[in-house]
């Protein structure tokens, strides 16, 4: 028992050390606003981590990254973090995956999977276009996946509110946000990586970049590291949070990023959405 705690520690102090001093994330409190300077985040209880159930040492957080609720049964993430292969060209649906979601109360991360209240499993019905070689994804603003969970979600906990904007409505230096379960950031306990914590994270759009006829991809000073990937992209449109994107890729550290080292966020087009929707009309929730 000593050991691990040492152990822990260490990876704490290391991690510590290695933050760029300049990194802004924060911790999002789900449950209590107190713990936000009063602001109420618990819209951000359905961002949960997500990992392919066919890869070693899942059970431990090493490979999750996240995904967010889109309605009780459905569940939003890029198709790189279920596909992790060099090499994914037009691949199968049908995976098999894990989502975790659900803060859980309290200081301890005693739950379904370190920190997080439910597990459910489910299996990839649609995704994008992308093409991915020796691990770098092509058509990034395709790099999206639905899952359809095997069974609903609690109704504690309330799905996300997707929509396409204009383009004019996301200028440059205008302030999103994103939300997920960055690697840097998660705490050793003994063997396993706890993922009760939440980070958020906010910057500017640097540009809005029409990819394709398809997608779009949305350049930011969004902090962002492995992990983040699947992240919902959100901002506040006429008093409503709107989730209008999801983060992609990061550039050099993920957290020195700048108008000339923008981080990358997927901007959700009519195109894209209309593919998601239809394949969420194909497997309703019953």
């Amino acid at each position: 028992m000593l050991g691990s705690v040492a152990a822990a520690d260490s990876t704490r102090i290391w991690r510590a050390a290695q933050s760029p001093k300049n990194d802004k994330r924060v911790v999002k409190d789900r449950l209590d606003s107190r713990n936000n300077h009063g602001q109420d985040d618990s819209f951000l209880n359905a961002v949960g981590a997500v990992w392919p159930d066919d890869f070693d040492k899942t059970a431990a957080g090493y490979m999750a990254s996240t995904g967010f609720l889109i309605d009780r049964c459905h569940v939003l993430t890029n198709m790189h973090t279920v596909y992790i292969d060099a090499l994914v060209m037009e691949p199968a649906i049908g995976k098999s995956v894990s989502f975790a979601v659900g803060q859980t109360a309290g200081y301890g991360n005693g739950g379904a999977f370190q920190g997080l209240k439910f597990l459910l499993t489910g299996t990839v019905i649609a995704h994008g276009d992308s093409i991915i070689v020796d691990h770098l994804v092509h058509n990034p603003e395709n790099d999206w996946a639905l899952i359809r969970l095997e069974a609903k979600v609690d109704e504690s906990i309330r799905p996300m509110t997707l929509a396409s904007v204009d383009i004019a409505r996301v200028p440059k230096n205008r302030q999103l946000s994103i939300a997920g379960f960055p690697v840097d950031r998660r705490r050793m306990r003994r063997d396993r990586l706890d993922l009760k914590d939440l980070w958020g994270s906010d910057g500017k759009v640097v540009s809005v970049v029409s990819a394709s006829t398809d997608g779009a991809l949305i350049e930011s000073t969004i902090q962002a590291t492995r992990g983040s990937s699947g992240s919902p992209l959100y901002g506040n449109f006429d008093g409503q949070i709107i989730v209008i994107g999801m983060h992609q890729g990061i550039r050099g550290n993920g957290i020195d990023v700048s108008e000339d080292i923008p981080n990358l966020q997927i901007f959700f087009t009519p195109a894209v959405l209309t593919r998601i929707r239809n394949a969420q009309g194909r497997t309703p929730c019953t």
